[in-house]
């Protein structure tokens, strides 16, 4: 869920960078089938984005420059990311951030209540269409609505009516009509997952919001070109749309003050200029400018913190070796008794013998698909490899295959204050699936 949350926030860069064109387009261009393309490919790009920025980070690391040069990279992130572990301590260190383990429950919560929410609607709109008298008008199968203060709405192929009589040529029943013929409603649907995804993203909510009114602008619209009278259509929607109660997954007639106002005033709106269309184009830069942003080293230092956050304990050495077939091992390695342990140099002095062996590590193992992990080494006092392990079950094979290179191998003792100190090493490293 953590990884979630993180794939979320990049998403909220996105819509938030994208929001004024979409609202815009809706606002300014009455070709509302166009609009209706630019929101949802406007979603469907955001959803997608995120993992195009990740296929252009991913390194190669196929030869030995590449591995090497992404250790001298991240030797900043090296350094800074040691941790001098009292032995009374060690415990308490390896704990994650309190703010990351809040911020993914309360994400989690958001979900869970508004997929609840959810299915209560789909609960209630099921229920309408069992208890409702139902009848057949020209292929859509239209409800009567029991509840004199609902308006009335459309989902799917049903039309819900407050009246059991339909005349095929009042503006309502046209109304509606436009929205079933269009299926509106899987533009809703999409929307709403959306949203569930970004619940805590208030541009989110407003983008579906725009959703919303492009269809009645749209199905307005049609009501219009049936030859009805915008004044008698307008005062309609007065006395039987406003303050009534609308089905949140459905498209409904029901309409608050503020939305009421835009549509009256696009019904009244000359048809737009082709060339307003030509706003989209301004999709462009708003993508790149979110892609800059994501890709910054704060953005992506927050991102990590969190995508690799775990609830459950992280997979240890002995757990990886049972679950891995042997790897071979690579050339070059000591496996003398521990009184006669080959010595390399600490990292936090030189990082030239510790990226040595995470090349030869790489070499050893044949991954099936891109991956970007954290190995975290950790050593004793006395220079011994204590621990070996990752944030991510994909790099499972990278840690034994590590582990193995630093058998019979020991690093120069570190200290603090002439103390000898235990330490963490957490290394970032990317490789790339073999052809």
């Amino acid at each position: 869920m953590s990884t979630v949350l993180s794939y979320s926030l990049e998403l909220s860069v996105i819509i938030l960078a994208l929001f004024p064109i979409l609202y815009w387009i809706v606002n300014r261009s009455t070709t509302f089938r166009f609009n209706r393309i630019a929101i949802l490919c406007g979603m469907v790009l955001s959803i997608a984005f995120p993992v195009i920025l990740s296929w252009n980070f991913i390194s190669s690391t196929s030869d030995v420059s590449s591995v090497m040069e992404n250790l001298t990279v991240n030797s900043d992130i090296l350094t800074s990311d040691i941790q001098v572990m009292n032995q009374d301590h060690s415990e308490s260190s390896t704990k994650t951030w309190p703010w990351v383990a809040i911020s993914v429950f309360i994400y989690l919560f958001g979900i869970v209540i508004l997929i609840f929410r959810e299915v209560i609607s789909f609960f209630r709109l099921y229920k309408i269409i069992s208890s409702s008298e139902r009848t057949k008008i020209e292929g859509f199968t239209v409800c009567q609505i029991a509840d004199n203060k609902t308006a009335p709405f459309s989902w799917g192929q049903y039309i819900f009516l407050q009246s059991s009589v339909v005349d095929t040529t009042d503006s309502i029943f046209i109304h509606e009509k436009a929205h079933t013929e269009r299926m509106h409603w899987i533009d809703i649907l999409f929307a709403d997952l959306f949203c569930i995804l970004l619940w805590y993203n208030p541009f989110a909510w407003m983008t579906r919001r725009l959703m919303k009114l492009n269809h009645e602008f749209e199905a307005d619209s049609e009501v219009i070109k049936s030859g009805i009278d915008t004044y008698d259509y307008q005062r309609m929607l007065v006395t039987k749309a406003m303050g009534m109660r609308a089905i949140p997954i459905a498209n409904s007639l029901a309409a608050d003050g503020r939305i009421f106002r835009k549509r009256v005033l696009n019904m009244s709106r000359r048809h737009s200029s082709k060339r307003t269309i030509l706003i989209a184009i301004f999709a462009i830069p708003a993508f790149i400018v979110s892609g800059a942003i994501i890709s910054s080293p704060v953005s992506a230092g927050l991102l990590g913190a969190i995508s690799d956050f775990r609830f459950s304990k992280e997979p240890s050495t002995a757990d990886i070796d049972e679950q891995l077939t042997p790897v071979a091992e690579a050339p070059n390695v000591s496996s003398e008794e521990s009184d006669s342990l080959t010595v390399i140099p600490s990292p936090i002095e030189d990082q030239t013998a510790l990226a040595e062996i995470i090349r030869l590590s790489l070499e050893t193992i044949k991954p099936d698909k891109n991956t970007k992990v954290n190995i975290e080494i950790v050593v004793d006092k006395d220079g011994r490899v204590k621990d070996v392990s990752t944030n991510n079950p994909d790099g499972a094979q990278l840690v034994a295959a590590i582990d193995r290179q630093l058998n019979g191998i020991k690093f120069e003792q570190m200290t603090d204050d002439g103390q000898p100190v235990e330490v963490r090493f957490n290394i970032p490293v990317s490789f790339k699936a073999q052809e």
